[in-house]
């Protein structure tokens, strides 16, 4: 029962930000039935698994264990299944990947990445190979999700860093595989709910750039002008993440106008354009406290002409007003004036 209860946990773990793309773990095991169509009954039939005794029947009593999470049971069966027919049989491979799968079953994520790693070092390029690179994603993502990592048995670290390798190692070594633009886009969004939005920004440009087909084009556009955005200081700093954001905002908008009217995209604009326009403001106003008034009234102007309807605009009006107003050395905002 604790072993149903271990294998459910992490099930739930798998796919928390992939919108049902790559299903639990449970839910794309091996079948323990097979069908076959009889065409004189124009009727599918059930086909009797294979004995006992033999490699299929015996695998096929191993992947019953793992479906029904007695995976204790199934790692044992597994042991006696490679002493009994060894690495050269034609199912070892899925033997392996079995094992695998108990293993998460059993929460032992560590070595369940290892065994996958032995797999996919002697059998990648064959057609489980894109099951491996599922369970291995399966791991990622429950590590990304907070369950910490043991080491050794006498630690318990976090897994966020094995996390981000086993995913970059899934897109890089992998680049054809359907998991290969769900690692990116996996690493991309969790470093963009923990706050890390210039990380996150770089792997969403990665996603848009090495995956321009991608299902996820929308999520990407929008999360990388997010988190431009986010990046943004304030008005003390660069404005260049402002910049960054607006130009893809506006791409956003001109690719997704009917979603985007719902997500206010273009009130996010005039938020962006407010911004700027205050930031340029600010500078203006740091010329003038200086007394660098000349620079104060180009930095002034440009807000009034480029940002014409916001608040910063009409602020820029009221001190040109007052310090291109006639009479010489007129004393403007604690500057004095030169001429």
């Amino acid at each position: 029962m604790t072993e149903v209860r271990s294998r459910s946990i992490a099930s739930l773990l798998v796919v928390a930000g992939l919108l049902g793309i790559v299903a639990p773990v449970g839910a794309q095991q091996p079948r323990t039935r097979s069908l076959k169509y009889n065409p004189d009954r124009k009727e599918w039939i059930e086909v009797p698994p294979p004995p006992p005794g033999t490699a299929e029947g015996d695998l096929y009593h191993i992947r019953v264990l793992v479906k029904n999470g007695e995976n204790r049971s199934a790692l044992a069966a597994i042991k006696r299944f490679i002493k009994s027919y060894g690495a050269a049989n034609v199912h070892y491979p899925e033997a392996l990947l079995e094992k695998a799968q108990a293993l998460i079953g059993r929460r032992d994520y560590h070595q369940a990445y290892v065994q996958l790693e032995e797999f996919l070092n002697q059998f990648a390029g064959i057609a489980l190979t894109d099951e491996a690179l599922r369970l291995e994603f399966v791991i990622a993502e429950t590590y990304l999700s907070g369950v910490k990592r043991k080491l050794w048995g006498l630690r318990w670290l976090s897994g966020e860093d094995l996390a981000y390798q086993i995913l970059d190692d899934i897109s890089v070594n992998y680049p054809d595989s359907e998991h290969a633009e769900y690692a990116v886009k996996a690493k991309a969004d969790h470093l963009f709910r923990k706050g890390e939005y210039g990380l996150a920004e770089l792997e969403y440009a990665r996603l848009l750039r090495d995956y321009p087909h991608t299902r996820y084009h929308r999520h990407a556009l929008g999360k990388s002008a997010a988190a431009a955005l986010a990046g943004f200081a304030g008005v003390e700093y660069d404005d260049a993440a402002l910049i960054e954001a607006e130009e893809r905002y506006r791409d956003y908008q001109a690719r997704y106008g009917a979603v985007a009217d719902r997500e206010g995209v273009q009130e996010i604009l005039e938020n962006i354009t407010a911004r700027r326009a205050e930031k340029e403001f600010s500078i203006g106003a740091y010329y003038e406290r200086t007394g660098h008034l000349s620079s104060a009234v180009f930095y002034y102007q440009s807000v009034r002409v480029n940002w014409p309807d916001t608040i910063a605009a009409a602020k820029a009006a009221a001190r040109l007003e007052l310090l291109e107003a006639p009479g010489p050395a007129a004393s403007v905002g604690g500057a004095r004036r030169t001429g």
